[in-house]
């Protein structure tokens, strides 16, 4: 029996009390037994973004989410700065553009973070701009970008600051209001460890101010809507994914959000030494900038990394994802977000080290379990 297994940075493995919460028999979304569940994800949810003020709900993805943020807070013709090293910042810029904005793009090369010089640089070159987008955990590279500094720079500022934390929410730190930030999007299929479906948006007073003089450009997603119908939701929610939800806080809570990120570090640090004792080369070269989220490494000279992860799908179940646009073939990506531990990490490595072998790549076997258990016998250590 060949069971179906993901290391991927979403949608990720879902644990079975979630899954089990969300065939929950189906209730009325306006009645008080929805009205208790949507209190207790209310109460629980803000706590995930260090935040006083509201989350909203949204049934969509991620990229709901994003397309949601533009279409509330800006004007046709208003002017973005898009903080983009990677794919999800250039969709950041096709959705701005798409709204009718003009766009500023601030560039850094895949595998690398923004700079803060160049963000004040290029706003000293723009002072008019509105807003500043910016991907917390760019996942098809693995590198963080520092959205603390950015919020703490535009602060004082009407630039609102907009950040994709949509796979960097819970496995990195974050606090929404004490770093500033205006505009924090989430996704309920990274580290609330759920089916994908649900989009979280939480919104500052300082974005409240701006969003009351927008002519929203869309109505389903109207955070207007939103604040108006809240506690509930505007329209028909997924209700099955918020009793998923309401399990996925619980968890959380239970393990501790401090404890939870600090065990995405110390799973990423590993899975990083791992890849690298069977010759990958880690895409990421500064080990502060490498994601807790995913892990990207260059295959070695001679292996075709499709060809591997072609393999571990079809003879072990297991979906590891590959390079995006110059670098397919050449890069994987292994996901270690949500309900990851210490021995889904043994099983991963093991069923690369078998492909490993069949396909004729010269290592010493064991090699990557030596790497994860000196990690993972220790505390959380970034390794150069």
């Amino acid at each position: 029996m060949k069971k179906l297994r993901m290391a991927t940075p979403g949608p990720t493995q879902v644990p079975q009390d979630i899954l089990l919460a969300g065939a929950h028999e189906m209730i009325h979304h306006r009645s008080h037994l929805m009205t208790e569940v949507m209190e207790e994800i209310n109460c629980q949810l803000p706590k995930i973004f260090r935040t006083s003020k509201d989350v909203y709900i949204l049934l969509s993805s991620g990229t709901g989410a994003m397309e949601a943020a533009i279409a509330n807070s800006f004007n046709r013709g208003e002017k973005v700065m898009v903080v983009s090293n990677g794919y999800f910042g250039e969709r950041f810029a096709d959705i701005s553009k798409l709204f009718g904005l003009e766009v500023i793009t601030v560039n850094s090369p895949w595998g690398t973070s923004v700079r803060i010089d160049k963000v004040k640089e290029a706003y000293a070159n723009h002072p008019d701009i509105k807003g500043v987008l910016v991907v917390y955990s760019e996942t098809s590279t693995g590198a963080v970008n520092d959205v603390k500094v950015i919020g703490d720079f535009f602060c004082k500022t009407d630039v609102l600051v907009i950040v994709d934390a949509i796979s960097g929410l819970i496995s990195h730190e974050l606090f929404m209001d004490d770093w500033g930030l205006d505009i924090v999007l989430a996704a309920s299929h990274k580290g609330f460890m759920m089916p994908p479906g649900l989009a979280f948006v939480a919104i500052s007073t300082k974005a409240w101010e701006k969003l009351e003089g927008i002519h929203p450009s869309t109505y389903y997603f109207s955070f207007k809507r939103y604040r108006k119908f809240y506690p509930m939701a505007p329209s028909s929610p997924g209700v099955s994914l918020l009793m998923a939800l309401k399990k996925s806080l619980e968890l959380l809570k239970e393990e501790g959000l401090p404890e939870c990120t600090a065990r995405h570090a110390k799973i990423a640090d590993a899975t990083q030494q791992g890849l690298k004792a069977l010759g990958f080369t880690l895409f990421v070269k500064e080990p502060n900038l490498r994601s807790n989220t995913v892990t990207t490494a260059l295959s070695p000279p001679g292996l075709n990394a499709s060809e591997l992860l072609t393999k571990l799908n079809q003879q072990y179940g297991l979906t590891v994802t590959g390079g995006q646009g110059e670098y397919k073939g050449k890069m994987i990506r292994v996901g270690h977000i949500g309900g990851v531990d210490e021995i889904d990490l043994f099983g991963i490595f093991g069923a690369i080290e078998m492909v490993l072998v069949e396909t004729g790549h010269h290592f010493e076997r064991g090699v990557s379990f030596r790497a994860l258990s000196e990690v993972l016998g220790k505390g959380v250590v970034r390794h150069a």
